[in-house]
């Protein structure tokens, strides 16, 4: 069911005291909540859905960002600056130097069919641009208000979901920086991603984001207008009712009966039941009510009044004739009002035909325009068809040369052999790279080692190289086997590690990929192996302690690596 909700997410820094307790609906917590802050339906609690990464390992917020306090000092030397500091520019301006925000906390709009499995995609696609990890993840469906509190009645639900994110950078220990520009972007994938209309740019409304209760005030404000106004037209309406009362007190003067109490006690009444105060709720009823009770007013006058027709008529029908001149000077006046808006709509319809002739028109040459365009996608498509015949005849008669030199015993026997050794090779490839990542995570695993053993640095390093052939790239080259290198990180499973093991490993992956050395001999020897034309081999010696460079050499340690 769609609530014509429009998609944003707001990212301001974790309140760690408040966060879980919040998400995760903490009996404590709901027993303080206040109604009028955020009020939540517990019948409704089952509905909601959490997921917490595994790169938090079990532990708390709190306890997650100690951690992370142990991360920067690690990776930067420095302390973790927490609070903010006040201090002096160069033009003597007092500025303040915002406290660290490792933990940053956004709450999406979402619509009731929104699935942990969308908001997990938005999350992979943010940290694949940016790098930041989402580490939990909250949707609520219980939250809402009702239009009607006191009677529970209205219900409107505020679909959202809290996303805890890790803010800051694993492998260097600072926080990210995203820009206004990025925040537009990550606006962008969270409409695209959950298949919603996306909220307004704050470039174009100009409008700052408004806090939940900021914006339900507002909300209400704009509802309280509306309302006035539409009360400030039920008035006007009542007013036209009593308005063939507003007659000349002379026209009722029936000296016999003195008919001034009557109208006034009518006029009293009316007053008094417009004087009964509008309810923020349940206006409709109000009006109905209302109406009723001035109708019964002006019948019971009436009634009064037709009671004194045998002694009065001739006043009464004075009266009837004052009515009856209201009622035509109303009808004239609306008969004006017609004749008024009769003559807007002439012009109107006027200016509609000269706009469509224009249109007609402009839409003639666009006609135009498209079908010189169509011809000549047409012709360029004709080309393009007679080029790929004769590629398609050519690929046939190759095909045929092909099927003949096959029936050669002597050809045949070569060209299966060189497909063996293409699938011995591939096999060989694959097995390097489950080997490396298997080797990068049980390191990752061990608390007692800081340091790649030889064996783990030919391994790896064998895995590098592998895994750059598959990614199509050049070991040889340092740029590119770095890439290959972030490539392999990406397919290690992390599972049962912390933090900063998995950054440790990480790290020492990459240090081992900068400083290792990798001759083109090895790269052509393993094109030629690719090609099914000789085996597959990265070097190696006769034990674990001895190891073969690519010049044919031995080392000790791996891949051209001093310790």
């Amino acid at each position: 069911m769609s609530t014509n909700a429009k998609a944003s997410i707001h990212i301001k820094p974790c309140n760690i005291a408040q966060s879980e307790a919040h998400n995760r609906r903490d009996k404590d917590y709901l027993k303080a909540l206040d109604p009028k802050k955020v009020y939540i339906r517990t019948d409704l609690t089952h509905k909601n859905e959490s997921y917490v990464s595994p790169i938090m390992n079990g532990k708390t917020l709190q306890e997650y960002y100690v951690s992370q306090k142990a991360v920067v000092k690690e990776m930067t030397g420095r302390a973790m600056q927490e609070k903010d500091v006040e201090y002096t520019d160069k033009n003597g301006k007092k500025r303040v130097r915002h406290g660290s925000s490792p933990l940053r906390e956004g709450v999406a709009v979402v619509e009731e069919n929104t699935t942990m499995d969308d908001l997990k995609k938005f999350t992979d696609a943010v940290q694949e641009r940016w790098g930041i990890r989402a580490i939990q993840i909250h949707i609520h469906r219980d939250e809402g208000h009702y239009e009607d509190s006191e009677e529970k009645a209205g219900w409107k639900p505020n679909y959202h979901a809290h996303i805890v994110w890790d803010w800051i950078n694993p492998f260097t220990g600072k926080s990210y920086k995203l820009s206004k520009a990025d925040m537009s972007k990550m606006q962008d994938l969270l409409a695209e991603i959950l298949k919603m209309q996306r909220g307004q740019k704050k470039s174009e409304t100009g409008l700052e984001h408004l806090e939940r209760n900021e914006f339900i005030q507002k909300k209400q404000e704009a509802k309280n207008q509306a309302l006035k106004e539409e009360t400030d037209k039920l008035v006007d309406t009542l007013n036209s009712i009593c308005k063939a009362m507003d007659i000349k007190e002379e026209e009722l003067l029936v000296h016999e009966l003195a008919t001034d109490p009557l109208v006034n006690e009518a006029r009293e009444a009316i007053k008094k039941e417009l004087d009964i105060p509008i309810p923020m709720l349940g206006k409709d009823e109000w009006k109905a009510e209302r109406k009723k009770a001035v109708k019964k007013i002006l019948t019971d006058l009436q009634t009064k009044l037709m009671e004194a027709k045998a002694t009065q008529k001739e006043e009464i029908l004075r009266a009837g004739k004052a009515l009856y001149k209201q009622t035509k000077k109303d009808i004239a006046d609306k008969i004006e009002q017609n004749r008024i808006l009769h003559e807007a709509n002439e012009k109107l319809t006027a200016e509609n035909t000269r706009l469509k002739e224009k249109l007609a028109s402009v839409d003639e040459t666009a006609v135009r325009k498209l079908q010189a365009e169509c011809e000549s996608a047409n012709r360029r498509a004709e080309r393009a068809d007679r080029i790929a015949t004769g590629e398609r005849r050519r690929a046939s008669d190759a095909e045929e040369k092909v099927h003949d030199m096959l029936a050669i015993p002597e050809i045949k026997e070569i060209w299966e052999t060189i497909r063996r050794n293409k699938e011995s090779f591939q096999r060989q490839i694959n097995q390097w790279i489950t080997d490396a990542t298997k080797a990068i995570s049980d390191f990752a695993k061990d608390y007692d080692k800081y340091l790649f053993s030889q064996d783990d640095e030919s391994v790896i390093g064998s895995g590098i190289i592998a895994e750059a052939y598959m990614c199509g790239l050049d070991p040889t080259d340092k740029d590119q086997r770095t890439q290959a290198t972030e490539s392999l990180l990406g397919k290690v499973n992390w599972k049962g590690t912390t933090p900063f093991m998995s950054d440790l490993a990480a790290t020492r992956t990459k240090q081992l990929s900068e400083e290792m050395s990798v001759p083109r001999e090895i790269m052509e020897g393993l094109m030629l192996a690719a090609g099914g034309r000789g085996g597959a081999n990265i070097g190696g010696g006769s034990s674990n302690n001895e190891l073969t460079n690519w010049d044919g050499t031995k080392r000790n340690n791996g891949w051209g690596r001093n310790r």
